[in-house]
């Protein structure tokens, strides 16, 4: 079975965290709810889940959905392509697409909620 691993990026305050657990409705799957230290489980509502990819960057940095990649001199985000069921990198200032894997050559400089600047 392969790794899973979030973090969750705070709506109200602004702020990422690495939860402590999150809850999953038994009968769809869906999550409901999340705990980050030193507070009570909050509505998942409240919060936007990110998933690991499974890769790490160049530096050995894990890579999660929503951060941002810069591979030679272009910028990506890392988005979930719910056709293809898999993770891919998009240029920020272009069209283009890479397959995930590409990860391995860049280094992630951000993510899309706490650097608008590189937008």
């Amino acid at each position: 079975m392969r790794e899973l691993k979030f973090r969750v990026w705070d709506k109200v305050m602004m702020k990422m965290f690495k939860p402590q657990a999150i809850s999953f409705d038994i009968k769809s799957s869906v999550p409901f709810a999340v705990s980050v230290h030193g507070r009570s489980w909050e509505p998942v509502g409240k919060f936007e889940l990110l998933q690991w990819t499974g890769f790490s960057d160049k530096n050995g940095i894990d890579v999660y959905e929503a951060d941002l990649v810069q591979i030679s001199s272009d910028i990506y985000k890392i988005v979930w392509n719910e056709t293809l069921a898999t993770f891919e990198l998009v240029e920020l200032r272009g069209s283009s697409r890479c397959n995930i894997s590409a990860i391995t050559s860049g280094s992630v400089i951000g993510n899309e909620f706490q650097n608008d600047n590189l937008y």
